[in-house]
């Protein structure tokens, strides 16, 4: 489906719930978002999936956000089908996030000790809570973190590749590399171990995501090292940077290099020990 195809499908639901078109506001391989308002002063995103993508794991991701009501997870409010002559189309009416992603922030500077401990708290809390349903979202990156309107309260969103673990696995065995964005994957994602997976897995990508936040840099980058040559070492389990353990333990964050060990039991255990060790931080000792 092309875009011009889908978002004709979206101004048609639209019409159809009374609702105000306003813009399309991203695209990616299995969906298309589009901003677009119930009354003037409301806001709600329609998300509109591609007819051959609409498969299990696109089920799977409805289904975990059903699950899921907490503050810093994208709230879900209808599923439905909207029917043409000759195809259905699967769309989602989920919350509109007006604040931007963590994605935009960090280009424009990087983030002040003082707020990457307050929003990893938060970031904290979502991933705890959905740990708590049995559930492992499994690309935690900057483009997944967006910001309510009042620019404070992450929330994370995307659930698109979320392993529910009471389920079986939708990812083939034999596959070398497990579902994820590589330069954000916990070592057991980018070797398929997937009998290693659990919440300690988003535990790790958080710590890379809060690392890139406050430093600028992957705590395993290297001088003159391409992306490429990174996802291969934190493959292998090879040791974060020197540069890395000397910027967090100056800055009081040294939760941070417990949060990306490369093995999972050398993680924090439980997301409450994780929370707490976070708390516990930011006095540059």
């Amino acid at each position: 489906m092309s875009e011009v195809q889908l978002e004709s499908i979206a101004r048609e639901i639209c019409q159809v719930r009374n609702y105000q078109f306003v813009s399309q506001v991203g695209a990616g391989a299995f969906k298309e978002t589009f901003h677009v308002r119930p009354s003037e002063d409301a806001s709600l995103a329609l998300k509109v999936f591609r007819p051959k993508n609409t498969d299990d794991r696109v089920l799977r991701e409805i289904d975990a956000m059903k699950r899921c009501d907490h503050p810093n997870v994208g709230k879900l409010f209808a599923v439905d089908y909207f029917h043409t002559e000759d195809q259905k189309y699967l769309f989602s009416i989920e919350e509109f996030l007006a604040g931007g992603t963590l994605t935009e922030r960090v280009e424009q500077r990087l983030l002040p000790v003082e707020e990457v401990l307050k929003f990893g708290n938060s970031l904290i809390e979502a991933v705890s809570h959905i740990a708590s349903h049995g559930l492992v979202h499994r690309d935690l990156k900057p483009d997944n973190i967006m910001f309510k309107e009042d620019r404070e309260t992450p929330v994370v969103v995307d659930l698109g590749l979320v392993r529910d673990l009471a389920e079986s696995s939708l990812t083939q065995t034999w596959l070398m590399r497990g579902p994820g964005t590589p330069y954000f994957s916990a070592p057991e994602q980018l070797n398929n171990d997937k009998e290693l997976i659990d919440w300690r897995t988003d535990q790790f990508s958080l710590g890379v995501v809060l690392s890139i936040s406050v430093l600028g840099y992957h705590p395993f980058s290297e001088e003159n090292e391409t992306a490429a040559q990174l996802v291969e070492r934190v493959a292998k389990r090879e040791s974060p940077s020197p540069l890395f353990w000397n910027d967090i333990s100056d800055l009081g964050l040294n939760a941070l290099g417990k949060m990306i060990s490369p093995w999972p039991v050398e993680r924090f255990r439980t997301p409450e020990k994780l929370a707490a060790a976070w708390s516990d931080q930011g006095n540059g000792s």
